[in-house]
């Protein structure tokens, strides 16, 4: 059995809201997102906390826009990654999981 530092992340992008923004993306913001995830599937977690190009960032305090993401029975952080040239998006970490949980408007709006 893998340790969960090398284990290869798993992704789950079935969150309703970003879903919503994903679709949302200009084509080339699709393409960029798919090459992002399909490179994310390939890494273990400690590649991924030290990839230049994700800048994977704990987003504290959580904002109050992003709060009700939070589940109350588990003490999960957020973290901002980065999803294509110009977007974030917002995950949590959930065993091997990579919970994708919304992709805000623009950078900003991620930490308030």
């Amino acid at each position: 059995m893998e340790s969960s530092s090398v284990a290869r992340v798993r992704l789950d992008l079935n969150e309703s809201d970003f879903l919503a923004d994903l679709f949302a993306l200009e084509k080339n913001d699709k393409v960029q997102a798919l090459k992002q995830f399909e490179k994310i599937s390939k890494l273990n977690w400690t590649q991924v906390y030290q990839d230049p190009g994700l800048k994977w960032e704990k987003i504290e305090p959580v904002p109050p826009a992003l709060a009700r993401h939070l589940t109350k029975d588990k003490q999960l952080s957020l973290y901002s990654i980065r999803l294509t040239q110009a977007k974030r998006a917002v995950v949590t970490r959930d065993g091997d999981f990579m919970r994708f949980l919304v992709s805000p408007p623009d950078d900003d709006s991620t930490y308030v």
